[in-house]
């Protein structure tokens, strides 16, 4: 307040207040004010759907690599579809996780921290029972554990997964997952601080008459060194076919090139050149000690030194020219 109360003005407000000339009745609450809610700011869910170009373009690239590596181990189409990236806490993210799950705990290194992933026991249990040459295709998974042998045949599949995982991470950040434990109840896989902040992602698996979801929990901590990779519109280029980038290769490779070694340049008159006789010596600019330009398609690239092999003549490349070193070239030619 702009204006200050003088002492006779605070003597009449407090002589107010004691006769009851001043009603100190609460106001009743507006309409609108009725319907605020508090907000707890120690118990609070963190659910947000993310939009970050590097994970989905690895998402993309791992759904097309695992359809492809599912089918053929399990002799059936499977269909993937990608979950859209969730922000969460922690213990959120472990609290919707039942048991039995196959919970397994692994590093992206060299980035610090853990991360999980989760594959639902549906599929768990269907990877087994094709493993061990069964064809159920009704799976209860209620009241079951994995057994030692059953961990040992899941591990196969992990495996699987962390190679193909590693390859869809190559263009944006090389990593290299390394397991560390497998688990059963989310309850002993509590890697993370409860209330720390994680990045849910996966896949949802259809099969004939099964479905199930795959999915990774990194932590936020963990991703925060690279997220200028992760947010650079360098990771929206398509992925690149290998069958097809070899075949171009091997037509490039195989491309004919003119080249061309000047070994000097000299000036003479057309009637030098026509009385030009056998033995006449012609002068250039270049001293035999000095390395002479090779020419790709007109180009110049490559300074070599003259010489001989295997009785023809040849040039040994001394350098390759860089673009500025180009332009000189040309410029004094």
């Amino acid at each position: 307040m702009d204006k200050v109360l003088s002492q006779d003005e605070i003597d009449a407000l407090l002589s107010g207040l004691e006769g009851g000339q001043i009603d100190t009745t609460p106001e009743e609450p507006k309409e609108e004010e009725q319907n605020v809610k508090t907000f707890d700011f120690r118990n609070y869910t963190i659910s947000a759907r993310l939009k970050i170009p590097g994970l989905e373009v690895i998402n993309e690239q791992l759904a097309r690599s695992l359809r492809m590596q599912f089918s053929t181990l399990l002799k059936e189409m499977v269909d993937i579809n990608n979950l859209p990236l969730q922000m969460e806490r922690f213990k959120d993210f472990l609290n919707k996780i039942p048991v039995p799950t196959s919970i397994h705990i692994f590093k992206l290194e060299p980035l610090k921290g853990q991360a999980l992933l989760i594959i639902d026991a549906t599929l768990a249990f269907l990877f087994i029972e094709r493993f061990l040459g069964a064809e159920r295709k009704h799976i209860k998974v209620e009241g079951r554990e994995f057994t030692p042998i059953e961990q040992r045949l899941l591990k196969k599949v992990v495996d699987l997964i962390f190679s193909e995982l590693e390859k869809a991470w190559r263009n944006i950040y090389p990593v290299k997952p390394k397991y560390i434990r497998g688990e059963v109840n989310p309850q002993f896989a509590r890697v993370l601080m409860p209330e720390e902040t994680v990045i849910v992602t996966g896949y949802n698996l259809d099969l004939e008459s099964v479905s199930g979801k795959i999915l990774f929990c990194y932590s936020l901590s963990t991703l925060q060194p690279i997220k200028e990779k992760l947010y650079s519109p360098y990771q929206l280029e398509e992925y690149v076919d290998l069958t097809w980038k070899k075949t171009l290769e091997k037509y490039i490779l195989s491309s004919e090139v003119d080249v061309r070694a000047i070994l000097g340049r000299g000036t003479i008159t057309l009637e030098d050149l026509i009385n030009l006789e056998e033995g006449d010596v012609i002068v250039l600019d270049k001293k035999v000690e000095e390395p002479i330009e090779v020419y790709v398609e007109g180009i110049p690239k490559i300074l070599g030194k003259l010489g001989v092999f295997k009785n023809r003549f040849a040039v040994q490349v001394e350098k390759f020219l860089s673009l500025e070193e180009e332009n000189e070239v040309k410029e004094a030619s």
